[in-house]
Formats: structure tokens, sequence, C-alpha cells
């Protein structure tokens, strides 16, 4: 079984819209992401995630509705959709509904498939835990995660001056530096790659193949 980030654009553990478990029956395909037991004594059906996944998407337009905060996205086969948030704590919204949005991308944990009443589809937000926005388009996400995985080959030089370097950014753990003065210099244009790379290094420290615990986000933002 394969232990540690899988590459993001594998649909089994990153799928797209179209490929996400239905939030409202249970088919063939909910059937590769949920495992089902049932309970000897009450009789009852058991359902819960067999594995992990995570649902990408980069945030396109902002929809005004005066409830709640929801947004046009789009997959990473440029599938248009809408995404709603629907957190009972909605002080939350604020994080959500910053300025510059637009352009990053949108991680959602056990996302499921939603049609919603007005017969639009799209992902139904409700547990703050399984959403994180990261600050780079799904293209530059890919690009981070070759990094991180190493698929450009262990590059050994600073990644600010190209001398060789043996320092990696404190933060991520990915990129290299020679000196404390290089990290600093080019902090601003690693800043967003850090932060994406950070999360890829939570996403490191598991099994996405057996459902374990429950793998959730510390922040929104």
């Amino acid at each position: 079984m394969p232990t540690g980030l899988p590459d993001i654009r594998n649909t089994r553990f990153f799928p797209n819209l179209f490929g996400l478990p239905h939030d409202h029956y249970f088919d063939e395909r909910e059937g590769s992401y949920y495992s089902v037991t049932k309970d000897a004594r009450t009789r009852k059906f058991n359902v819960r995630p067999s594995r992990h996944w995570c649902f990408l998407a980069e945030i396109v337009e902002y929809v005004s509705w005066g409830v709640r905060p929801m947004f046009k996205a789009k997959d990473s086969t440029g599938i248009i959709f809408l995404v709603a948030f629907h957190f009972d704590v909605t002080r939350l919204f604020e994080k959500v509904l910053q300025k510059g949005l637009v352009g990053r991308t949108i991680c959602v944990m056990y996302a499921c498939f939603h049609a919603f009443m007005d017969g639009q589809i799209g992902v139904k937000l409700e547990e703050p835990k399984n959403v994180k926005i990261l600050p780079l388009s799904i293209e530059a996400l890919v690009m981070a995660s070759k990094t991180f995985r190493g698929d450009h080959g262990n590059s050994e030089h600073c990644a600010y001056c190209r001398r060789p370097a043996t320092q990696r950014c404190s933060s991520c753990s990915t990129i290299l530096y020679c000196s404390k003065l290089c990290q600093v210099q080019a902090w601003e244009g690693h800043k967003k790659e850090c932060t994406a790379m950070s999360q890829m290094k939570e996403w490191n420290h598991f099994d996405w193949e057996r459902y374990d615990v429950h793998r959730g986000f510390q922040s929104i933002v």
C-alpha cells in the first residue's frame, strides 16, 4: 500500500467533481470510498470511509449571495461548478470572504458531489475542519507537488543563488538554501509555495489507502 503523499494528479486520491461519491445515495462508486458494516446488536449499518481522499478545485469567481459565501470553481478537468459554505459557525465566513481568493485552490477532505435544489451541481461544505484554501492555482499546486515529491530530481543547489546548499526551509522542509540570508531574500517568491508544501508535508505523514482517523485541517486559510 502507498504510504505518503500520492501524486495529486492521481484521481483515486484527488478525484475530479464527477469522480466524487454522491452525498444522497450509495452505489458502486460510493462503495470504492466507504466500508459498510452491520452492528450485530442494533442490526444497523455503519458507513465510514475506507480510505482518504481530497478534492481540489480552483476558485474562479465569487458568487454574491447575502446568506452564506459561495464561489464558482473549476476542477482539474476544467468543469465549472458551485461551492457553497454551510458552516454552522458563521464567524468563519469572514475568513472565507477574504479578498484575493480567486485563483486559489480549495482543498476538501472527504468531499461529496452535491445536487443543489436550484439545479446546480457542486460541493456543499458543512465541516470547517475538512476545508483548506491554498494560495496557489491548481497548475502551480501540481508543479509544487512535483518539487515536493522530487519528481524533477533532487537539486542540491540554493533556490536563490544556485550555489551548493544543505539548509532546508524550516517550514516546508523542501526548498534548499545555502544561507539564512538567501532564505530571507527568497521568501517573497517562496511564501505561497511554502504554504502549499507545508500542507503536503502533513499529507505525507499517513497512508492514503487506509482510513485510520479523520484527517482534516487546522485552519481554513
